[in-house]
């Protein structure tokens, strides 16, 4: 008798501990989320300094320094196309210390390179929709090529001889293009390079026939009539650029590609921290100069929720699946 009540006692005391723990943990995990961040957060780009990329990084990271009190650091991880900084990201801790900047090759790797070390849907959550890149077809002012009727009309009578460059093999210009000829029924040959700079390098060099880049990669070769802009692959003209046409209007009104960039996290971050950045970076975005300077640079915010954010790289992943394989496009 003794014993047992001995026994219960025990149980009940044991029980009692671990009931104060969950209690004490429940608390502790309440507390961090309210407080967070105590420490400098580390923002991870995928892509190489410079570009669209490195500016939305640099812009949003900064007003969240300001906003939240701790440093927002942006380091630049680039490299197999956006895979290395994505495995680093989505092998971090999930505490909210560790955010990716990314974009369209998030969506398409999957499609591409069927052996990656992480899971671009288990592993990697959404976390915000930070810009969409609308995307421009151009070619160098000296060249006989005027309208994208008359790329589309070289690219037919010289098969595989007209070369348009891009950011890189599966990036939003390399799809946007593969998905036009696609629909025009003619073929190029892509050249990719690694990332938007050394494409338009090679652009005004005249070294490539055309390039399929975002516009704020050559928006200002275009004023300063270096460029020739052929095109925009956006559902409207784009107001920094309004002088361009839409590849919609030139009668390819199902070839709208965005390049688009956004930030995503370590799946498992505690729910209120996820809240509380994501209610900060669509502050952020809100803010009158933060978009006056994203309008001015060819960018356009979005924002949104994690959840809708999520749903969009479904959505992307789905969709240039299917013009990889009607394609036949192969990882480089």
């Amino acid at each position: 008798m003794g014993q047992g009540s001995e026994g219960r006692g025990n149980q009940a005391g044991m029980s009692l501990r671990a009931g104060l723990f969950a209690l004490l943990a429940a608390v502790a995990l309440g507390a961090s989320a309210q407080e967070y961040p105590v420490k400098p957060v580390k923002v991870i780009m995928f892509y190489a300094p410079g570009g669209p990329t490195d500016f939305i990084s640099r812009a949003v990271s900064e007003k969240l320094s300001q906003r939240l009190g701790q440093p927002f650091v942006v380091d630049s991880k680039p490299g197999a196309n956006l895979r290395i900084g994505s495995e680093f990201v989505a092998k971090s801790a999930p505490d909210g210390y560790t955010i990716g900047v990314t974009g369209v090759p998030h969506a398409t790797n999957p499609a591409l390179f069927p052996n990656m070390p992480y899971d671009t849907l288990r592993d990697l959550a959404g976390l915000a929709h930070l810009v969409d890149a609308p995307l421009a077809l151009s070619v160098p002012a000296a060249s006989p090529v005027r309208s994208v009727a008359d790329l589309i009309a070289l690219a037919k009578a010289k098969p595989g001889e007209v070369t348009i460059g891009t950011a890189g093999n599966g990036t939003g210009p390399h799809l946007a293009m593969e998905f036009l000829f696609l629909v025009a029924g003619a073929n190029y040959t892509h050249v990719p390079y690694k990332g938007d700079a050394p494409a338009v390098v090679e652009l005004l060099g005249g070294r490539i026939a055309a390039g399929s880049n975002t516009l704020q990669a050559v928006l200002q070769h275009i004023k300063a009539g270096r460029l020739r802009g052929l095109a925009v692959a956006a559902k409207e003209r784009v107001a920094a650029a309004p002088d361009i046409p839409t590849l919609a209007e030139l009668g390819y009104p199902d070839v709208v590609v965005n390049t688009w960039f956004g930030m995503v996290i370590p799946s498992g971050v505690p729910k209120d921290i996820v809240a509380k950045l994501s209610r900060e970076i669509n502050a952020v975005l809100a803010l009158p100069d933060v978009r006056e300077k994203v309008f001015a640079t060819g960018l356009v915010p979005v924002g949104g929720t994690p959840a809708e954010f999520d749903a969009h790289i479904k959505r992307e992943m789905e969709r240039w699946a299917r013009v990889i394989k009607a394609r036949g496009i192969k990882a480089e």
